[in-house]
């Protein structure tokens, strides 16, 4: 099986391809077409998608033209995400992976109708994809108000709220809901793809899905403290300032980088039962906060 780089290389020219042609093919209206890919084809890792499609290949899965549908529908609904989170009412940010955020570029009216439309079309593409109701309920749980959208809702009640500051309880939680539901839903969807039966095995993938989840919203935390704006592609250095509440605040850079070497070892451990390294080496992609 591949490494994790030439599994990058291979599959993330393909998800590219998939989302640039599906976005102009599938969106009748071609202005609203480019407003919508402006923020999906800016750029990004394929985190979500990758794992998906990783996921399904540990478990000696065939990747398919549809499981590259369903992994792009994935990849629409983060960038949802990511655009209503940047709005003046949320996070207020002016960039977005190097470029402007989409409600700087196109006005806030389209960017709130961009990410809305996103979050169905990639509902749609992950049902015509996958054809497994089980992979649509994953998903909309994960997104929905117990899960993404709840854990952003309160990262906004509890911004500059002293009351929850020192409630490690309360942040993990928000943490856990903002980004490790969605990815846990991309190892979830891969199972139930799979129809994988391994008790051991789903043992293993969900600890890995449950670990990544978790460190990755402290990796993202730190990128804020370590990483010039150029770096990231999007401001740093506010969350403290703008009374955000979240594990680096909580326990300071020091004890967040040391939570998030245990979770990396706790991960990887749990994967041993598979041969590949694949979905261990993602786990590589904080060398740079560490």
């Amino acid at each position: 099986m591949m490494n994790l780089t030439e599994f990058r290389h291979k599959y993330t020219p393909i998800i590219n391809s998939f989302l640039e042609k599906h976005l102009e093919e599938d969106i009748d209206n071609k202005k609203f077409s480019n407003i919508m890919a402006y923020s999906v084809m800016a750029g990004g890792k394929r985190l979500r998608p990758l794992i998906y499609l990783a996921t399904l290949a540990s478990l000696d899965h065939e990747i398919n033209e549809d499981d590259i549908k369903t992994a792009c529908g994935i990849e629409l609904i983060h960038t949802y995400s990511l655009i209503h989170d940047d709005l003046p009412a949320m996070d207020n940010d002016d960039y977005r992976r190097g470029k402007l955020t989409s409600h700087k570029k196109w006005g806030e009216a389209e960017a709130i109708l961009a990410g809305d439309a996103l979050l169905p079309l990639g509902i749609q593409w992950i049902a015509q994809g996958s054809k497994n109701i089980t992979e649509v309920e994953i998903i909309t749980k994960a997104v929905g108000p117990n899960g993404m959208v709840g854990g952003q809702y309160l990262d906004i009640d509890s911004t500059n709220n002293s009351s929850v500051k020192d409630n490690g309880e309360f942040i993990s939680k928000m943490e856990w809901l903002k980004t490790g539901c969605l990815l846990q839903a991309s190892v979830e969807m891969a199972i139930a793809k799979v129809a994988e039966t391994d008790k051991n095995k789903i043992t293993a993938l969900n600890k890995f899905a449950y670990t990544f989840g978790r460190s990755y919203q402290i990796y993202d935390d730190l990128v804020d403290v370590v990483e010039s704006s150029q770096e990231a592609g999007k401001a740093t250095h506010k969350d403290e300032a703008e009374g955000k509440n979240n594990t680096f605040t909580l326990l300071g850079l020091d004890e967040s980088r040391q939570e998030l070497i245990a979770l990396v070892d706790e991960g990887k451990k749990s994967l041993d039962i598979f041969e590949s390294s694949l979905l261990a080496e993602f786990f590589d992609l904080y060398q740079k906060v560490l």
